[in-house]
């Protein structure tokens, strides 16, 4: 007999990184889930279940209404806040509203969106073929030169250095993300770019090479506040746009720090969002600083869950329940900079393992905090190369200075000892670089 004083929760998403908000919020509500696949870790936490694609809103919104819903959500998922969005709105429960839910998720509305509010963007163009990209390449190329130098076998955006981003409209997880030097690449890698679009449609933007950040944000009733910044540091792997480890805080200077931060708050203020959790990144070129992408959810591989708590104090999943319920009147209260902390990750080989040792040791140290070690074992058969985030496996690590964390890191990766035997014989190790 269920307990009529418990509210019931909707959480759309169920991979790694909705546990902690599924496992917070079973804690005082009656949760049900909607995913595509939902694994044997959740079972002790729901009352019921949807198996259904996460985009599928008029589905879903079906199953909210029969099972009476008092709030829904998500965390660390992009895909999953549209329809998150469109469910609150349908049932007139608290949300962001259904058209911020799209500004959030589409990367043509974002920069559209930062051109209205006269903030700074790459040049940029959403486009629905490869000879559009292709155009917009030549165009970017146009009136620049190459020093001087001449290579009849390069065109003129060849020679000019030019380098262009192809990006899937609304995807999550870098899937279908390239770096493309001249048309030849550019036609080439169109299609798998266009795949992952829910419209079949790309962004090509310039390239940029500069430095990195990370910010956390939090919104409630319109109102913004900082929760913490950090740098990105990335795989040297080719159009893998996988960050390696994500540090909090940043080592920018207070003036640079201040720069990204009241960017953030232009932009957040400036999408018009009502509650929730920001995910937002940022690139340099040169002295100024411009958008990546925003998510009006917390940042994924346990930013939200665990580091936004090790950086400020906040208990990220409650509060996530408790705006989604209509219950949270006032924005919670913060700490300062409680530790310096991070995630580390890597990739596994293609190929079977052939040992897995020092989980427990990892696992058992008191620096580490919430990770993905559970899933390896000797047997197990990886089919999925370094292609993009989600087949990386993450380790959350803390430590009293920056320089204390940066050592505590090396030791977990001393402590794995991880062999993989690949297709073709050879035994390899994982991939952290």
């Amino acid at each position: 007999m269920s307990d009529k004083s418990r509210k019931k929760l909707l959480i759309i998403g169920a991979g790694d990184f909705q546990l902690p908000l599924v496992q917070q919020a079973a804690k005082t509500c009656d949760v049900v889930l909607a995913a595509p696949v939902i694994s044997a870790a959740f079972e002790p936490y729901i009352a019921d279940r949807l198996i259904v694609d996460v985009r599928d809103k008029e589905s879903i919104l079906s199953f909210a209404r029969a099972q009476e819903i008092d709030g829904v959500i998500t965390d660390q998922t992009d895909i999953a806040v549209r329809s998150v969005a469109y469910v609150a709105e349908q049932m007139g429960l608290p949300g962001i509203g259904y058209e911020t839910g799209v500004l959030f998720t589409d990367k043509s509305r974002m920069r559209a969106r930062l051109s209205e509010l006269g903030l700074p963007l790459l040049p940029n163009r959403t486009v629905s073929s490869p000879d559009e990209a292709v155009g917009f390449f030549h165009q970017l190329s146009a009136g620049k030169t190459d020093a001087g130098r001449t290579d009849p076998g390069k065109t003129d955006a060849e020679r000019t250095g030019v380098r262009v981003i192809l990006k899937p409209l609304d995807t999550q997880g870098s899937r279908g993300v390239s770096v493309c030097a001249n048309d030849r690449e550019i036609r080439a890698k169109y299609d798998d770019a266009a795949c992952w679009s829910s419209t079949h449609k790309v962004i090509v933007e310039q390239f940029a090479t500069g430095r990195e950040f990370v910010v956390e944000s939090m919104v409630l009733n319109h109102e913004y506040r900082t929760l913490c910044i950090g740098d990105t540091l990335y795989f040297d792997i080719p159009d893998a746009f996988a960050a390696k480890s994500r540090i909090f805080p940043t080592t920018a200077d207070d003036a640079l720090r201040e720069k990204v931060l009241s960017l953030d708050e232009k932009i957040i203020r400036g999408f018009g969002l009502r509650q929730g959790i920001t995910h937002s990144e940022y690139i340099m070129e040169g002295d100024e600083v411009y958008l990546i992408e925003t998510a009006a959810r917390g940042g994924g591989v346990f930013i939200s869950s665990d580091l936004i708590h090790l950086s400020s104090g906040l208990d990220t999943e409650q509060f996530l329940v408790n705006i989604a319920l209509g219950q949270q009147k006032e924005m919670p209260g913060l700490l300062p900079q409680q530790s310096f902390c991070g995630y580390m990750a890597f990739y596994l080989p293609v190929g079977r393992v052939l040992r897995a040792d020092g989980i427990d040791t990892v696992c058992s140290l008191p620096f580490v905090h919430r990770n993905q070690l559970g899933k390896l074992h000797a047997g197990l058969v990886n089919k999925e190369g370094a292609t993009d985030k989600t087949s990386r496996i993450a380790v959350i690590v803390s430590g009293k200075t920056r320089d204390e964390l940066m050592a505590n890191m090396a030791e977990v990766r001393e402590t794995l000892k991880i062999e993989v035997e690949s297709p073709d014989g050879s035994v390899r190790t994982p991939i952290w670089d």
